[in-house]
């Protein structure tokens, strides 16, 4: 190889290193954003399962007449 091709290669290594940190960089960001939607997610399920769990509560307190409920086929 000539110097020139060596040069070449060096320049060309050191923006690919380059642009590996900044990916690196933006994979971190984002595994950053991933866990604190996951975060949210694990919230936003416990709050359903608790009004789950209170919507059931409230409908087996009531009293329902029967004749008040539509038939099965409507």
């Amino acid at each position: 190889m000539s110097p020139p091709d060596t040069e070449a290669l060096l320049l060309r290594i050191t923006d690919l290193e380059m642009l590996f940190t900044h990916l690196q960089h933006d994979v971190q960001q984002l595994n950053g954003v991933v866990l604190e939607q996951q975060s949210q997610l694990d919230d936003l399920r416990h709050i359903n399962e608790k009004l789950q769990q209170h919507i059931e509560e409230i409908e087996g307190t009531e009293e329902r007449n029967p004749s008040d409920e539509r038939p099965p086929h409507y």
